[in-house]
This record gives C-alpha cells, structure tokens and sequence, in this order.
C-alpha cells in the first residue's frame, strides 16, 4: 500500500507554473498517503503551490527543494535537513562558468542571483515569483557569509550543457551532484545530495518503507528517486533515457493530468506494481 507521493514540479506536476485544478482535485482526494513536492526550486517559490495542493503552513506536511538539499516540514518552513555547497565551493564554480556562454545562478535559502543574465531566465523567474536579483558585477564576495544552497548554469540548449559537463575537470565532477532539468539548467549540488537521497531520508524520518513510495518525474535530476521509491514514475513528455529509469509512463503528459492518471490508478484504483 502506498503512502507518499513524491512529484517533481515543472513539467510534472505545473502548467504554466500553477496546479492544474485536475491534479489539485485528485491531490484532495488522497487518505492517509502524503504528497510530497520534490523540486530543485527554493521553499519561499513553492509557498503558492503548496497553498494550491492545500498543506502550505501545515504540521506533518513537507516539501524537498534544491533537488534534495533541504528537506523541510511545511508549518512555520521547519528546516529538517540542509546541505548546501562552500562559498570556496561556489567560487570554483562561478569561476569555471566565465569560460562558457551560460547565464549563472546561485540560489541562497531565500534569494536568487543571475549573473550574466538571460532574457528568457528573468522572465522564467518573473514568472515564478522567485525572490531574484540581476548582478552586473564579476564577483559573489557578497555571499560569503550565506547559505549557498545550489548553483546553476543556465541555457536553454541541453546538447550545449552537456558539452559543458563533459569539458568540466575532473576534480570538479569530484566534487558535487551533477544533474540536469527542465532542459535548460545544469545543477550542481553537494555531493550525495540528490532527489532520490531526499526520498530515503524522509521516507526514513516517517517510518515509511521506500516500496510505499510512489515518485514521479519528467527529467534527470528525477532519476535517483524514480529509481529509490517502490514505483518510480515518468510522465509520457519525457526523454526516452529517462523514460527507461521508470517502472510506468504515464498515458498521458504533464498539462493533460499526469500525476492525476497515477493518483487514479495506484492509489484510488488501488493498482499495484505487479499489474504493471
């Protein structure tokens, strides 16, 4: 029997960055199973859809963001788990980012800052309602003394990225989580971090077996958790190569109830893996 659901947002569970009223009237519908947000955005960007999927500001309710970097009980943004990068760490990186043509994004645990910034980023980020500021300058001094909890390069050309990964030294594949999503972002979080340990955390901290996890995704920083939860799922949009991680596709794609199609079937219908 399942009892958590674990989603990714953009391009799973959104459309156009809000809850469909499909996939809320089919979260609403859930006893007894919690429904978990598992995004690389920060806490205060998902405030809306956790008031759109009705456990904003609730006790025994959680959120995991920055792909796994902080795991946080929803009432009062009760931090559970952090794991954020060095300001050395951030350095390395944002030196590195000057040899390529990428916008670079750091997050803090509350703010956003674009280096170098992409037109198509600021609007993303407008759209968002994320807490964000363009920086002109060639430096990040100024965070010295923050939590640096991920940092991004940014471009909307995914065969690009990977050039970019692939051309990283060694020492720096060494040292963090790499991962992709949304088909414009290459992630770097601290090593270990990632969606998938996020789940055996929480699902540890609950009491809840991994089998009894149902984990849905679209994109690479999704695979360790459809690959941790006892059915890993992957809306019908997706890659083929993430596609291949997942014990079920989806019939249908994120913006046509996805995550609805799961909710239904495995836990409402109450279908199990072996039927798959």
């Amino acid at each position: 029997m399942y009892r958590m659901i674990l989603s990714d947002l953009d391009e799973t569970l959104l459309v156009h960055h809000h809850v469909p009223k499909f996939n809320q009237e089919a979260i609403k519908q859930l006893q007894n199973v919690k429904f978990v947000p598992a995004t690389g955005r920060s806490f205060p960007m998902i405030e809306e859809i956790l008031k759109e999927i009705g456990t904003s500001q609730k006790a025994h309710e959680y959120s995991i963001c920055f792909n796994g970097g902080l795991i946080v009980e929803n009432q009062n943004a009760k931090i559970l788990s952090f794991q954020g990068l060095t300001f050395a760490q951030a350095q390395q990186l944002f030196d590195l980012g000057k040899n390529y043509d990428v916008c670079i994004m750091i997050f803090t645990l509350d703010h956003c800052y674009l280096f170098k910034a992409d037109p198509t980023e600021i609007a993303r980020k407008t759209a968002q309602k994320a807490a964000f500021s363009v920086i002109d300058d060639d430096y990040i001094d100024f965070l010295k003394n923050e939590k640096i909890a991920k940092f991004l390069y940014v471009k909307p050309d995914m065969d690009y990225l990977k050039c970019v990964e692939k051309d990283l030294p060694e020492d720096i594949k060494k040292q963090f989580s790499i991962s992709y999503s949304s088909y414009r972002y290459l992630e770097f979080n601290p090593l270990g971090v990632s969606k998938g340990a996020a789940l055996k955390w929480l699902a540890d901290y609950l009491h809840i077996d991994c089998q009894d996890v149902i984990a849905i995704g679209d994109n690479y920083n999704d695979i360790s958790m459809l690959q941790e939860a006892g059915l890993g799922v992957c809306v019908a949009g997706a890659h083929d190569d993430i596609k291949a991680q997942a014990d079920y596709v989806t019939e249908v794609d994120y913006d046509q109830g996805a995550v609805k199609e799961v909710i239904e079937k495995f836990i409402l219908r109450g279908d199990s893996h072996d039927e798959i």
